[in-house]
Parts: structure tokens; C-alpha cells; sequence
């Protein structure tokens, strides 16, 4: 059991993806409330590094990619990089490190950082690297409420979990882009992980059209390759393009998004980080997970969730976004 009054350095280890650390920004709050002393770091992926100074109340932020696991677009890491990172770690000395999933190489990872105290979701063969094994995960529950679990040893019993991005650290960057976006715009990411649960993006372009016709642009976000897809097509949707934006980096992603009426998109990272801005959201889900991973922020969302992608049509996108109130923004 943790030593609640010895806390003073908090790590939060989220190396996963880009949604999971998204996700892993609820806990800071109530940590900071219950231990407004103590300073909280993040130790995450370096792609989605850039999102982690925008969790409330992190300080400092640690990037490195596991060598056992993929990062979108990138190669696997070699294991020495990881390995320095595990040093910096220890480094700090913190006194307990939660981990906001915990496959066992990661609980293995914080365990041999040194910290006396790991919180984690008790799975297969970590059981032995964490100090506090919380029950496994229930998957047909919201990702939140479970996490919110995650908090018991520390003594604390939230409020319902939202999570929640400051938008603080991109006001530089959100004067720069402003410039070069529309005035009255809705980002549209359609694409995620898993292509073949994407709805097809004749459906998107379609979406794209009606939304013109209602004098709403559309920022695309992806990566370069993704957007390269539209680029190519023969029916070129007009619109902003967010690789287009300053250095087209997912901090300036997360400026332009900040920046947006609304958004359409996929399951995956960019929604979510959309979500905790604030941002008015409708997700698209193919079938996805929709009753553990729906928009969980405090903004308000919408949900597209059919078993198969072919269920989904721009005219059903079409009538969410109305919902959300987006066509009676001045």
C-alpha cells in the first residue's frame, strides 16, 4: 500500500497511443486536488508527446517509444533509447507511478525505474511488477469509469472522470494558424487505424460538399499520406488542409483543432484530442468500441456507432452535425 503523505512526485506512464493518453489526462485533475504539493510528470510516446504539456497540471514531460510496441506510421523503436529513458526515469525519484495501462513489459518498465509504488489495471503476468494491482479493466465499460478506479490507492473517490486539454500552452500557435484557416470551419478526419472500418471517403467528400453549401468550410486532418489520398482523388474536396499549417506537427493539429466549430471523425486520436479541447464533437464509430471509448470530454458529442462502415453515409454524418447545432453558429 502507497505512503499517501510521503507523495510528492507523481509519474503518469501512458505509452500508448495518442486516444489512451487523451483518456489518461482525467486523472490529473483529482490528483492535483488531493495533493496540491506534489508535481506530476508524464512519461508517453514521442509521437504523442507534443499532447502531453496540454494535460492540466503536468510539468514535465518524457518521451520515449517501447521497443515492443508500434507507433502509427513509425517503425518499432530500437531498445536502447527506451532503455536511457528508463534511466531518466529513475533519475527523478518519484514516489508513485500510475499507469494508465499496464501490459506487463510497461509495469516491467516502471519497476525497474525504481519508483516504490505502481499503480496499474491488473493483467496478465504484471501482477509481479505493481505494488497495487487494481481489478482488470471491464471493456463494455466507458474507459473513464474505469480508470476512475485507478484512484482508490491514492484514497480518492471522484467526481465522474471528463477529460480535458488546456489550451493555455497554444496561444502562439493558435494566432498563427488562425490566419490561414476560415473563418467558420469544421475539422474532418476520416481516417483511423484500421482502414477497413473507415467509412469510404467518397462519403466524406460527399459530407464535405453539403457542409460548403451551407458556407461551413472543412479543415482535413491526417497525416501527409493519409491526406495525399485526398489530394489525388478525382473529386478534390476543397478546404484547409492541416498539413498545410505551419509545420503541419500534431501540435499545430491540436492549435487548428482548438480553433474549430466542430468535428467529424473516426474513432481514433484526432477526436479525442477535439473532445478534451472543447470542441463540439461527432464520432464515428465502425464499429469500433462505442460503449467503452465514446467522446469523454466535457463538450458536447455526438455518436455514429453501426456494425459495419458500409451502414454509414454522408447523409447520416450530415443530420449528426445538424444535431450538434453546428449550421445555427453565426
Amino acid at each position: 500500500m502507497i505512503d499517501r503523505a510521503a507523495i510528492r512526485r507523481i509519474l503518469l506512464v501512458s505509452l500508448d497511443n495518442l486516444g489512451d493518453l487523451v483518456f489518461a489526462s482525467a486523472l490529473t485533475p483529482p490528483l492535483q486536488a488531493a495533493y496540491p504539493h506534489a508535481v506530476i510528470d508524464v512519461w508517453c510516446k514521442h509521437y504523442t508527446a507534443p499532447i502531453a504539456p496540454l494535460i492540466p497540471h503536468v510539468r514535465e514531460v518524457i518521451a520515449a517509444d517501447p521497443f515492443w510496441a508500434d507507433s502509427p506510421g513509425r517503425p518499432r523503436a530500437p531498445m536502447l533509447p527506451f532503455l536511457r529513458s528508463i534511466g531518466q526515469v529513475r533519475q527523478r525519484r518519484y514516489d508513485v507511478a500510475l499507469l494508465s495501462q499496464a501490459p506487463w513489459r510497461c509495469a516491467a518498465a516502471v519497476n525497474a525505474a525504481g519508483i516504490r509504488a505502481r499503480i496499474g489495471f491488473a493483467r496478465r503476468h504484471n501482477a509481479r511488477f505493481l505494488t497495487d494491482a487494481v481489478p482488470p479493466e471491464d471493456p463494455a465499460k466507458p474507459v473513464l469509469a474505469e480508470q476512475a478506479r485507478l484512484l482508490a490507492p491514492f484514497g480518492i473517490e471522484p467526481a465522474p472522470l471528463r477529460y480535458r486539454l488546456e489550451t493555455g500552452p497554444l496561444d502562439e500557435l493558435r494566432r498563427a494558424v488562425i490566419e490561414r484557416l476560415p473563418e467558420r470551419f469544421v475539422a474532418v478526419h476520416p481516417f483511423a487505424g484500421a482502414r477497413d472500418r473507415c467509412v469510404p471517403l467518397t462519403e466524406w467528400t460527399q459530407l464535405a460538399f453539403a457542409l460548403e453549401a451551407r458556407k461551413i468550410q472543412v479543415l482535413w486532418v491526417g497525416t501527409t499520406t493519409e491526406l495525399n489520398e485526398l489530394r489525388r482523388s478525382h473529386t478534390h474536396p476543397k478546404g484547409a488542409y492541416v498539413d498545410q499549417l505551419a509545420d503541419g506537427s500534431l501540435t499545430t493539429t491540436a492549435a487548428a483543432l482548438s480553433l474549430a466549430r466542430g468535428f467529424v471523425g473516426h474513432d481514433s486520436g484526432p477526436l479525442h484530442v477535439a473532445a478534451a479541447l472543447g470542441v463540439p464533437v461527432l464520432g464515428i464509430f465502425a464499429p469500433g468500441q462505442p460503449a467503452r471509448t465514446f467522446p469523454q470530454g466535457a463538450g458536447p458529442w455526438r455518436m455514429i456507432a453501426r456494425p459495419s462502415r458500409d451502414e454509414i453515409d454522408a447523409g447520416a454524418m450530415l443530420r449528426e452535425v445538424e444535431a450538434l447545432g453546428l449550421f445555427s453558429v453565426a
